[in-house]
């Protein structure tokens, strides 16, 4: 009797450190990940399917959302991956279209920043446009110093006219300053090497 006793009580004590373990992991994927979820998002272009992907560390969040456009005619077109580190990523981006491209663009992405794709070839572009914004050393002047590069960049795309790329680029020379000034870049897009050319800039205002 006393033997049955204690295999029972083993019995119930490994239930419950098999609960707690199952509890652990649960909790430990719930905050660290990965964990993956679907938002469909409505957009003047069309309906936007997106597969989030979540993943932490001890120091940030990661938040990579794969960007699919549902046309009217119900086919599935490939917009490409955007990257961010906040949760409320579906305000952080904007698509807009001409009659040859649609554009994808955040502020907040990481890794690239503009996802251009052809309407014909459905063929991905992908650009970094605060990398390629730029540089205008010694324009950046105050009245008590000169900087030679701003501390952000942030960035509208202005236009996408065939291979022509507008960009209304915003400067602020410190985290604190109100100095901001802006300039607007005309882009050249290389398709053959998928890359971006500056064609002219404006003056920093």
């Amino acid at each position: 009797m006393k033997a049955e006793k204690i295999k029972k009580g083993c019995g119930i004590a490994l239930i419950i450190v098999i609960i707690i373990i199952i509890g652990l992991f649960w909790m430990i994927k719930t905050a660290f990940g990965p964990t993956v979820r679907t938002i469909e998002i409505d957009n003047p272009v069309g309906k936007l399917i997106c597969e989030e992907e979540y993943n932490a560390d001890m120091a940030a969040v990661f938040y990579d959302v794969d960007f699919k456009l549902e046309t009217a005619e119900k086919e599935l077109i490939d917009l490409g991956k955007l990257y961010f580190q906040r949760e409320d990523w579906q305000t952080e981006f904007e698509l807009k279209e001409n009659e040859d491209w649609y554009y994808l663009s955040s502020n907040q992405s990481s890794i690239h920043d503009l996802i251009l794709t052809d309407k014909i070839s459905q063929e991905n572009l992908f650009f970094d446009l605060i990398s390629n914004q730029p540089k205008n050393k010694g324009l950046w002047k105050t009245e008590k110093y000169i900087i030679g590069l701003p501390y952000s960049t942030a960035f509208i795309i202005d236009s996408v006219k065939q291979d022509l790329l507008y960009i209304k680029y915003e400067y602020q020379s410190n985290e604190n300053s109100k100095l901001i000034k802006r300039q607007t870049v005309e882009f050249k897009i290389d398709k053959l090497n998928k890359a971006l050319e500056i064609i002219k800039n404006s003056e920093l205002k």
